[in-house]
């Protein structure tokens, strides 16, 4: 079937949104981003994470609208029956994740991860498709019509896009017959892809003439920080002499994103009204609670004196313990007048220091290779519309290198994410963030195999079975497109299924599967019908590194048969007699 669009969506911790291009659009301002929030009298390029069901668990609202919905037309009781979910997004990070993962809403409420995620990308893909015949004079487009490419962070591990895809299949972006027309594009790899592209007057010139751009010269490096409202995602890479690129330094990154300092200043104002006041406010004002939180999320964009609306719920439950004027008579830059809470500027920078500090202390991490030679630095994401971390920014490593930030840096993921999946070869190699390597059994041998644990075959081998067969070691460089190939054997002869399992760790020699800091991540099983007992029994899989997913094939040597093998990173850990020997 013929594909005639792209669409990108962009899922952030804080706010989503998508772009589109049509296959036939060459110039980058041919990429569409509509506008989000007009009816609410804002005009964005995307809209909050926030989706609203009803007490029987049905799709109600997404976005801008779930939080009108919940905020204004609801009384409070209605409101504690609805399940509200924001933020969702950081569920799949650094987290054990399941097919029956439940996530918990504002209130308390639990619902399976998988239907609040694929909610919200129907959502999205309907709001897409809508979109998109709007702009075609009503020429109507299915989801099948489309190339997917889903924006996820560089740093997440590999079933946290497994949980992605299977969302994505369940909102009916694509079937799991056609998954090659869903594509995973990193979101600083994205981001990367566009401002590559951009000249001197697409980057913000923070009040001076600026003539800064991104070279596209071979041999530029250039250091590419996505500030997104959950996560910091780093990526490091190099100009080819075919305009590719090679990724330098292993994808890193930590949880400090914006969202870290809305967190900050709601501790503060749990400090000020007291622990108990603003718990109370939270669950008996759910829908004012969410206002407030929202309101705190777009100062941070702010670098002068700001004022925090109160809610007048917040104004009663306080006032039932003292003034309003005396909880703030002894707070330091910050003051109360008429309904308001008034921060001054340096109060306000305070509650960015633990981010700010967590962003400098990762980078710092990644300039120790002396070997990298640095010359840009490229804020992008939701948060680098912030002044305060911008100035920060520029203020640590301006003196190392140029330190740039385009014009709207939370719509250069969707543009770039558009390019990246009409050309996902342009990144050419990736660096291994971890080592990786399968489960096979050795002949036993007391030197090497003392307090490891044994295993007998049905021919009285008594192997140890808790080695750990190397596949790629950390910090490796593996091109994109390149297949590593392994030959393997059943341990038992009677076996007529092999099972590959999986583990993988931050450390660079692993000898067992067993040792600390070595963990389970996923399987895949083969099946191996005995047609000759006689027969040498060999399977051999193929692996593919570099791409944004793993991706395996396995072949039965004696029958020669080959099927393409989806790694399964959100299997159960069962210990299984499927094993496989060197």
């Amino acid at each position: 079937m013929a594909h005639f669009l792209y669409v990108a969506i962009d899922f952030g911790t804080s706010f989503s949104g998508y772009a589109f291009s049509f296959k036939t659009d060459k110039r980058l301002e041919q990429i569409r981003i509509p506008s989000w929030g007009v009816e609410q009298g804002l005009k964005t390029f995307k809209t909050p994470t926030c989706i609203l069901f009803d007490e029987e668990q049905n799709f109600q609202k997404f976005g801008y609208d779930a939080m009108k919905t919940y905020t204004m037309l609801m009384k409070k009781e209605e409101a504690k029956k609805h399940y509200l979910f924001e933020h969702f997004k950081m569920e799949l990070y650094d987290k054990e994740i399941h097919r029956d993962l439940i996530i918990t809403e504002s209130n308390g409420k639990t619902m399976k991860a998988i239907k609040v995620f694929s909610e919200s990308l129907r959502y999205l893909k309907d709001h897409a498709l809508d979109k998109i015949g709007q702009n075609t004079e009503g020429q109507k487009f299915t989801a099948s019509d489309v190339t997917w490419v889903l924006t996820v962070p560089a740093i997440w591990h590999a079933a946290a896009k497994q949980f992605m895809r299977e969302a994505a299949v369940e909102a009916g972006l694509v079937t799991d017959s056609t998954p090659e027309r869903l594509i995973f594009a990193l979101e600083p790899e994205a981001a990367s892809v566009f401002c590559k592209q951009l000249p001197s007057d697409g980057f913000i010139a923070e009040g001076e003439d600026c003539e800064d751009k991104l070279e596209q010269k071979p041999g530029s490096q250039y250091m590419v920080v996505d500030c997104g409202g959950g996560t910091i995602d780093i990526t490091v890479h190099e100009v080819l002499d075919d305009g590719k690129l090679k990724e330098l330094h292993a994808a890193t990154g930590n949880d400090m994103g914006g969202q870290s300092v809305d967190k900050n200043i709601v501790s503060f104002l749990k400090d000020v009204f007291s622990e108990e006041i603003f718990e109370k406010f939270e669950k008996e004002y759910p829908s004012e609670a969410l206002k407030l939180k929202y309101d705190i999320a777009l100062i941070k964009s702010c670098d002068d004196v700001v004022r925090i609306s109160c809610p007048s719920s917040l104004q009663t439950l306080a006032k039932d313990k003292q003034s309003m004027e005396s909880y703030f008579e002894d707070v330091q830059g910050v003051m109360w007048d008429d309904g308001g809470i008034f921060i001054e500027q340096e109060k306000l920078k305070s509650f960015f220091d633990t981010s700010l500090s967590a962003i400098e202390s990762t980078i710092n991490q990644i300039l120790k290779n002396t070997e990298l030679k640095i010359e840009y630095m490229l804020l992008v994401g939701g948060y680098a519309q912030c002044s305060f971390l911008r100035k920060f920014m520029k203020k640590r490593f301006g003196s190392i290198c140029k330190v740039l930030c385009p014009v709207e840096p939370q719509a250069v993921i969707l543009k770039g994410a558009i390019l990246y999946g009409k050309t996902p070869s342009v990144v050419k190699s990736r660096i291994s963030a971890l080592t990786y390597g399968f489960c096979i059994c050795e002949i036993f041998d007391e030197t090497k195999h003392k307090d490891k644990s044994e295993y007998e075959n049905s021919e009285g081998k008594v192997f140890c079975d808790v080695c750990f067969d190397q596949l790629v070691s950390r910090g490796e460089s593996i091109e994109c497109d390149e297949v590593r190939t392994f030959i393997r054997s059943p341990a038992d002869p009677l076996q007529t299924e092999v099972k590959f399992t999986f583990y993988s760790s931050g450390r660079q020699k692993v000898k067992f599967v067993d040792e600390w800091g070595v963990e389970e991540i996923g399987s895949l099983s083969v099946n191996m019908p005995i047609a000759d007992k006689d027969a040498k029994r060999q399977v051999r899989l193929e692996i593919k590194f570099g791409s944004t997913e793993m991706q395996a094939t396995a072949t039965d040597l004696e029958s020669g048969e080959t099927r393409t093998t989806e790694l399964d990173f959100m299997g159960e850990q069962i210990h299984t007699q499927n094993k496989i020997c060197a």
